[in-house]
């Protein structure tokens, strides 16, 4: 049985690391074709984020929360079909 809380944690810091990976891999383009793209994707996939300091915080906030929703929602569903109650 998995805990709902503690999936949506982990779930929501692996998120925050690959949103930071992600963020430093684009600041290492070198072509701005390639910049203004990379920042773009990044813009559609968390509303509000800049290349800042405000909006890679507004950015770890997004991916904390959507993670966390996503392990939750993951963990629920283990529970719901996956794990049978009767022993």
């Amino acid at each position: 049985m998995l805990h709902i809380k503690r999936t949506g944690n982990v779930v929501g810091i692996i998120s925050v690391v690959f949103f930071l990976l992600c963020m430093w891999w684009g600041l290492l383009f070198t072509d701005p074709v390639l910049r203004d793209l990379h920042a773009n994707l990044l813009r559609i996939a968390y509303p509000g984020f800049t290349m800042s300091v405000a909006g890679a915080g507004i950015g770890v906030v997004e991916s904390f929360g959507y993670g966390w929703v996503l392990g939750a929602f993951f963990a629920w569903l283990c529970n719901s079909i996956c794990v049978s109650e009767e022993k």
